[in-house]
């Protein structure tokens, strides 16, 4: 018998940097970048853009823009009931694996509805037909449950156990506030395939990754996943240094350890950070907390050497763009030669009209 491969820890971050697009930028269409990444952040609406202009060549905001009016992008409430950026041909198969579990979720926190679940999915499917705000969902979920369902619930419900795709200008540049949605109207992938579909989707753009590590990102029971990673066969197989097993699709990269690995600055909640149970390939772990709770503030994390080192703001006052960097601990040598190119070319895409911009390194810590 063949013994099973250990990876380092410097292999399992430079594979991830790999798939991530973050050893490089490349020259692809953001429709097609976000396929190859499986789905990208989107509970911030800037995240995606960020994250994209991260890992691509001459990415423009107008690329996401024109995709979502044009339907080959959607956002949608998937994977751990957030909201992600999707390729429409993709959405189908994620959808469908996603929302049995969502809806799961949902059905706990109202069992008073069950009854009338069908008659309320019925009356919703048919009401969100044509685009509906937020506040006109609510009210609806509330007439046809007859106030079963709770009303900080009223949303939620809806949007879990229904798909649905959020309408632009939702999803647009900076575009913040209230949103409307509209019901899939095409049919979903039908599973097994579905769930085979998601979980290759993500060992392609995360892998090589553990069970806990695809449970993680996509919420799905590991009943859901075991069967799919059956069924995906062949596999190669690795352990990490701590023993665990991983799962890798054949062909997939596995850069040497000593690849050049650039500076980059990241999307807040960027899924390269977030996306595993066990994050110390990208994120070191005295500095998880830190991170974790970054994502509730206008903050994001950036990487020296493969490894999420310290966190970036950025602010405009009066024609004046401000990026400031601020390392979790004080720099043992000089600076790296590309962090301040690097935010340079972040700030002028974050503040593109600004007649002036600086760039700032704050002290260490929080």
């Amino acid at each position: 018998m063949t013994p099973v491969r250990v990876l380092s820890d410097r292999e399992l971050t430079v594979s991830l940097l790999a798939r991530q697009l973050l050893l490089e930028r490349r020259p692809i269409p953001a429709v097609r970048a976000v396929r190859h990444l499986a789905a990208l952040q989107a509970q911030y609406s800037p995240s995606p853009y960020v994250a994209l202009h991260s890992r691509l060549e001459g990415f423009r905001i107008e690329e996401i823009e024109a995709a979502l009016r044009e339907q080959t992008l959607v956002k949608s409430t998937l994977m751990r009931g957030t909201l992600h950026l999707v390729a429409t041909s993709d959405y189908p198969a994620f959808a469908a694996a996603c929302h049995p579990q969502l809806s799961a979720v949902m059905r706990t926190a109202n069992r008073d509805a069950e009854p009338l679940e069908k008659e309320i999915l019925a009356g919703l499917a048919e009401f969100t037909a044509e685009p509906r705000t937020t506040d006109a969902i609510r009210e609806r979920v509330q007439e046809l449950s007859g106030g079963r369902v709770k009303k900080e619930r009223l949303l939620d419900y809806a949007r879990l156990l229904l798909p649905m795709v959020h309408v632009p200008p939702s999803g647009m540049w900076q575009q913040h506030g209230k949103f409307s949605l509209v019901a899939w109207q095409r049919p979903l992938e039908q599973e097994p395939a579905a769930t085979m579909a998601l979980v290759r989707s993500y060992l392609a753009a995360f892998g090589p990754a553990t069970r806990e590590d695809i449970a993680a990102f996509t919420w799905l029971r590991y009943r859901q996943i075991d069967p799919a990673l059956t069924a995906l066969e062949p596999l190669l197989r690795f352990t990490d240094p701590a023993g665990r097993d991983l799962y890798d699709l054949p062909g997939s990269p596995l850069p040497a350890e000593d690849v050049q690995v650039p500076v980059r600055l990241l999307a807040r909640l960027d899924a390269a950070v977030i996306s595993y149970r066990d994050r110390t390939r990208i994120l070191p772990d005295e500095h998880h907390d830190e991170v974790m709770t970054m994502v509730k503030a206008n903050v994001m994390p950036y990487l020296v050497d493969g490894l999420v080192a310290g966190q970036w703001s950025y602010e405009q006052k009066r024609g004046t763009a401000v990026l400031t960097l601020r390392p979790f601990s004080a720099q043992s040598g000089p600076l790296p030669a590309d962090l301040e190119p690097e935010a340079e070319r972040m700030l002028a895409f974050v503040a593109p009209d600004a007649e002036k911009r600086v760039i700032e390194m704050a002290a260490p810590g929080g």
